[in-house]
Order: structure tokens, then sequence, then C-alpha cells
């Protein structure tokens, strides 16, 4: 037995006999108090240097108060001889985990009535967040179930870095706002209630394969429950939108309602239809918020992805710059009022590189090619003397069969004017002159990689031209489609 001494009494607990699995914040053990009763004692995770000597206090808010759904805090704080931080309970008969591994699912009515007590807890102290609700942390106590560790993640939260509280978190129960590191509030506990739901009645929490996306992302996965307002009220719970989910006190009374009037099975009355279909509509707005998290999150990834392209295009563009300066010391660099604009300058040739406004690119614009272009640009080439332009679009973008994401240099003619190589800008022809079938605008050169171990030779291509132009060289080339040199 270790002995820790806290602020109200000296506890002893077996390190070798834990109570349930180790959680998050800390691993309980059994234990004994002053007067030799069995206690449940927690030794979290965090040290009394952990948490830079703030002080432990986990349960102040419920001194004097009695509840009837909260497992109370007997002594909580730092050993006097190891620094550590302990929070010593009553020993409970069990916990709702260890129900659900030993019994399996439960049934409708009996589901309610575990979230019942659950929500009766919740609303007793509704001035507090639980923050890492769970079947672990509900405990069966002088025959009630109550909830325990009240406080212990909003310490955690005030002690440690957002690092620190992500390994905290548990996967199965955490609402998609706590990945990312938003604040908790009450939706926050609802969203792990609908998570415990969900679990009592199929047996595992609705995410498991990859809980950090699928909570963000997700819709809830199909389950069976005859009980249709229990299927409604899950849904809500389980919704993407903290703000949408239902209040605490909502979902007692309907809880209560379930409780006091069950469905009939055969569910053949008007009640029992429109619970059905009440349970149908919230499984359809689940799937749509979940759609559109993801669609959100998509959307996000993709602005990043595409400022990455720009700022990656950019230095690009920069070592070119050198190229041309190191061999044409009186080659001038301009940069206009618009920064997405560089242009350089060498005799009558001018070399001009356009971010066309750091735009992001929605996959719709290659439908037919199957280009997932992200981020576009063109590279030009002016001759000054006889007003004659060379250019081709910079397509980053992922090719059909490619996996990875590339700046792609591709210019285009039409059958039906001169042989002049020239950019497109995003579109219909554009996307056409990608596909298969025929159009009339046609790739002149490319589509030809233009970054990593290819950016030398596009360095090449492009001073040459301006090198030609420089001196009132530049001109058509001789076939269509072209291969470099073009003449």
């Amino acid at each position: 037995m270790q002995i820790i001494k806290l602020p109200d009494g000296t506890f002893e607990f077996d390190p070798t006999r834990p109570l349930g699995r180790p959680g998050g914040f800390g691993q309980v053990f059994l234990g004994k108090s002053p007067d030799g009763q069995e206690v449940a004692v927690k030794k979290l995770h965090l040290s009394a240097a952990d948490a830079a000597h703030r002080e432990l206090r986990i349960g102040d808010e419920f001194k004097g108060r009695s509840f009837e759904h909260i497992v109370p805090v007997i002594d909580k704080g730092e050993d006097a001889d190891t620094g550590d931080l302990f929070v010593v309970m009553p020993k409970a008969e069990r916990s709702l985990q260890e129900t659900i591994n030993e019994s399996g699912p439960f049934a409708p009515l009996e589901v309610t009535t575990v979230l019942f007590q659950v929500v009766k807890g919740l609303l007793e102290v509704g001035e507090l967040v639980h923050r890492d609700l769970k079947p672990d942390n509900i405990l069966f106590h002088e025959g009630k179930w109550k909830i325990a560790d009240f406080g212990i993640a909003r310490f955690v939260e005030d002690a440690t870095s957002a690092n620190t509280l992500k390994d905290c978190l548990s996967p199965l129960y955490a609402a998609p706002e706590q990945w990312r590191f938003e604040r908790a509030t009450h939706a926050t506990d609802v969203y792990s209630l609908g998570c415990i739901a969900f679990c009592l009645l199929t047996g595992r929490p609705p995410f498991t394969r990859d809980p950090q996306v699928e909570h963000q992302r997700a819709p809830v996965p199909p389950f069976e429950c005859t009980e249709s307002r229990l299927t409604t009220l899950i849904n809500m719970c389980l919704r993407k939108e903290a703000s949408s989910r239902p209040s605490l006190s909502r979902i007692r009374d309907i809880l209560e309602g379930i409780i006091k009037k069950p469905q009939p099975a055969n569910g053949m009355i008007s009640s029992g239809v429109l619970s059905t279909a009440a349970a149908q509509v919230s499984t359809k707005e689940q799937e749509v918020q979940a759609r559109k998290a993801a669609e959100e999150a998509a959307h996000k990834a993709r602005i990043e992805l595409a400022k990455t392209a720009y700022e990656t295009l950019a230095d690009n563009a920069e070592r070119l710059w050198r190229k041309i300066h190191s061999q044409a010391p009186n080659a001038s660099r301009e940069r206009s009022h618009d920064p997405t604009i560089f242009t350089y300058s060498l005799g009558d040739g001018q070399l001009t590189i356009d971010y066309l406004e750091n735009e992001t690119l929605e996959p719709y614009l290659f439908s037919s090619s199957g280009w997932d272009v992200v981020a576009s640009s063109k590279i030009i080439v002016s001759q000054q003397n006889l007003r004659f332009r060379w250019s081709a679009s910079l397509w980053y973008s992922k090719m059909q069969n490619n996996l990875d994401y590339r700046w792609y240099e591709a210019s285009y003619w039409c059958m039906r004017s001169d042989f002049n190589p020239y950019a497109l800008d995003p579109g219909r022809d554009a996307d056409l002159a990608a596909s298969s079938g025929s159009h009339s605008v046609d790739f002149a050169f490319g589509p030809i990689a233009i970054d990593d171990e290819q950016e030398d030779e596009f360095h090449e291509r492009w001073i040459w031209l301006l090198s030609k132009a420089a001196i009132g060289q530049l001109k058509q080339p001789s076939v269509m489609p072209f291969r470099w040199p073009p003449y």
C-alpha cells in the first residue's frame, strides 16, 4: 500500500489494484480512508510541477451542497511527500463501461433511464461543464448512476498546453469543437452524452476508426432502436454544430416523456408513426450537418493547399530571377503595385509571371478532364518591337492517375488562328483541351511539370525565350504542337 498525505487527511492506495481502465487524465486505484473505509483514489497524470503549482480546486464548488447524481470528492490535492496530484472519491459498485463490457447493449428503455440520471446530474451542477463525459466516469453508487470527475478536465485545461490537453482527450467521446481546441460548453457535454447513448444501444461508440476526423465530419453510423424518440434524440445530440444541439433541460424532458410513456412495440398509433418520422428526419439532418462539416473542412484545406502552391511558385520565380540576373546583370526587375505580378526586363523583352490574384479554384472547373486544379498562374514573354507575345498557363494540379499535386506548364493553340502559343484562364477551353474528346483548342506544348526536379528545365525554356525577345528574335514555332526548342 502507498500512503499519500492530502490536505484533509492521510489515505492509502494499492497501485497494483486499478479500478477500471487508465483514462486521459489519470488512473483510479483501490484505497482506504483514515477510518478504514474503501475509497477510490485517482492519481492524475500531472504532477504539481506540470500544473505550475496551481491550486487543485476540483470539487470545491460542491462544498456544503448535496447531490443525487454526482459522485462527491472526499479529498484532493498534492501529496506532501511526492508532489503527485490525487483525487479521492467514494468507491462505487461499478462503472457504466464495466456494465457495458459485461452485459453488452442495453434495451432502449434501459438506455433512457441511464441517460435520464446522467442528465439530472449535469443539471444539478448546471454552472459547470464536465468536458470529459464517458462511460468510465459514470458510476453506479448507492443505487444510482452518478457522474464522477467533475472539474478534472477543466483543471488540466487550465494547467497545460493545448498539445498536452489533446493527448488527454477521450477520443471516442470528444466533441468536434474539442478537437479544434475551442471553448467547451454544455453542448460539448451533450455531444458526449450522445456518444454514450449510441454506445449503450450498440455496445460500441459511434466513431472508432479515426475519431478526430470522424467526430468532425462523418455522419452517425446507422443504428437500430425501437424507440424512435430516442433515435431522434441521439441524432440531435450528435450534431456537428454545437449551437444546434438540444439543451440539457430539453433532453431531460424528452427522456422523462419516454420513461413515462414508452412507445408501443407495434408503433401503429399516430404518435408512434409521427415519432418514427421524426427519427428519420433527425437522421437526415445529422447526415446533412456531417456533409456540411466535411465540405467546410475540405474547402479550408483547399485554400491552404492553394496558399502553399502560390508560395512555392513565388520561390520558383525568385530562383528564376536570380539565374536571369546572374547571366544578364543589366536585366531589371519590376514589382508592380499588384504584389501578385513579377516582371523581368532585358532589352526589348519582358518576362512576366501573373498569379491571378492568388485565387483558389474549385474542382468543377475541370470536370471533363478530371484534373483537380487548385491554383493557376500565367507566364508571359513579350517582345516590344514586334508586339509579339508567347505565354503559357501554369496549373497547380493533380492529374488523372497521379497522387501528387504539382505545378504544370501548358501552352495552347487554336487551329483557326496562327501559331502563337498562348495561356488560357481557368474554364471550359482549358478543361476541354485536357479532356479525351476533340476540341478546337489543343495543347501547343505540355502539360509538363515545372517544379522540384524539373525546375531547371522550366527556367531554361523561359530564359531562352526572354533572350530571343531581348534582341527581337522571338517568333512563332515552326509546327504545332511543338517540341523544345520550338525553332
